[in-house]
């Protein structure tokens, strides 16, 4: 072999074990970052779970109030339409404008007492349902919670490994000072 030919496998060689490196640092990286994704995995799966379970919960609870406001409503709606039935018959029957006055006069506090009851009704139904939330609220944190917990320090990330570089710093014109003449 000439020597042109030794340069060029001598050449080859240097840069294939330098590539082999390049090629083993990749792979080590890339080994280091799956095992990492798959710790942080397993750590997030169950508080996505229970992020997932709350909010099931909430929107069952959001349907079960709806229904029962709508239930409510349509109860309250057959209620008035009785009230305004009455309230026509006393119309129809009264014999002067005095006796229809204080016919109707008579009707405004059973009227009341049922508009009270249900707003009332109406009311509970929705304290109720803002209770459920708050504990739904508060058991979605306390798993939250352990589940930070067991993962460490929020935001926590992992020291330097031996042999790996800290991040480059950017350059700044502060860095960087001219000197003065």
């Amino acid at each position: 072999m000439n020597l042109s030919g030794q340069i060029a496998l001598n050449a080859a060689r240097l840069l294939q074990q330098r590539a082999q490196g390049y090629a083993d640092r990749a792979l080590r990286l890339a080994r280091e970052g799956a095992e990492l994704a798959a710790a942080r995995l397993e750590v997030e799966g169950p508080r996505l779970s229970a992020l997932a379970e709350a909010g099931l919960r909430a929107t069952e609870l959001s349907y079960q109030c709806l229904d029962q406001l709508l239930r409510q409503g349509l109860t309250g709606a057959r209620a008035a339409l009785t009230d305004g039935a009455e309230r026509l018959r006393i119309t129809a029957e009264a014999g002067s404008l005095s006796a229809l006055y204080d016919a109707q006069r008579a009707t405004l506090p059973a009227s009341r007492k049922r508009i009270a009851r249900e707003l009332g009704s109406a009311w509970e139904i929705v304290l109720a349902t803002s209770r459920e939330l708050a504990k739904v609220a508060q058991s979605a944190r306390h798993d939250l919670d352990q589940g930070r917990a067991k993962r460490g320090r929020p935001g926590s990330r992992s020291r330097l490994r031996a042999g790996t570089r800290a991040p480059r710093r950017r350059a700044t014109a502060a860095n960087h000072k001219r000197p003065q003449s």
